[in-house]
């Protein structure tokens, strides 16, 4: 038997206007009265509600009960997964202007992502969702157009004495500030000969810092961006979908960078 489905628009219109409602029958099938207690509004504003989902298939009736349909429980997770997006979004615009126009940002790494932003008389605080995870990691791999200093201080106690491993690529650029802080400062130059730091370098333009954070229970990636050398702000994620996508650039630029011999710094 062939039947005709709802506009998409529709759909879209409903949940945007009644996921409250849609929520609370996808947990539990109710009837009018109790829903109505339920969300805290009138009758007649239930009514409407509930004759808007059914007509949309996104909610039907049983024995005198009104429950989420598998429609439902989808358009309810689909609304979700955009609201999260979105709300990302707004509030990483910001951090996005900063960005390269090409820069390989998706909506997969927005979806459960968290932006933190730099406080001007502290810049390294938005580094804190990076930071705060080091202890449970094995390994930090990334790429980065930008090494300060303060980075390397932050990571030395955890490769010196919790055995963290480092892989960096970096900008064959950065590698004459380096040699120049290395030259006036023994720890620069011990960080990144020490046996468990890897550097290469890449030619390649590096739209921003890239990090993966990986132990038995850690999976954690993100970006730092900079503008005019300065820390802007952070987005991370730790999803799975993130993370991969995350993975798959850092591997990329990886494949085509070049061993450096960090020894060099110490001459």
């Amino acid at each position: 038997m062939e039947r005709d489905g709802i506009d998409g628009e529709r759909v879209r219109d409903v949940l945007r206007k009644r996921a409250d409602v849609l929520a609370i029958l996808s947990a539990d099938g109710l009837d009018k009265p109790v829903l109505g207690d339920a969300v805290g509004v009138s009758r007649s504003t239930v009514d409407r509600a509930v004759a808007e989902l059914v007509e949309t298939g996104l909610v039907r009736l049983v024995d005198g009960e009104y429950e989420a349909t598998h429609a439902g429980e989808l358009g309810l997770e689909t609304y979700r997964e955009y609201r999260d997006v979105t709300d990302t979004l707004g509030t990483a615009a910001p951090l996005f202007e900063a960005l390269p126009d090409d820069a390989p940002v998706g909506t997969d790494l927005l979806e459960g992502g968290t932006v933190t932003y730099a406080d001007p008389s502290f810049p390294e605080a938005a580094l804190t969702e990076v930071l705060e995870r080091i202890p449970e990691a094995e390994t930090l791999r990334g790429f980065a157009p930008v090494v300060k200093t303060n980075y390397v201080s932050l990571l030395e106690d955890a490769v010196v004495e919790e055995g963290l491993s480092v892989e960096i690529v970096v900008k064959e650029r950065t590698l004459d500030s380096l040699q120049s802080v290395a030259a006036a400062r023994d720890e620069v130059s011990a960080f990144f000969a020490a046996d468990a730091v890897d550097v290469f370098t890449t030619d390649e333009e590096l739209p921003y810092a890239l990090w993966l954070l990986d132990g038995p229970d850690l999976e954690h990636a993100g970006i730092t961006v900079h503008e005019n050398g300065a820390v802007v702000g952070v987005l991370s994620n730790e999803r799975p979908e993130a993370v991969a996508n995350y993975r798959d650039q850092y591997e990329a630029i990886r494949e085509r960078a070049t061993r450096f011999d960090a020894d060099a710094l110490q001459e």
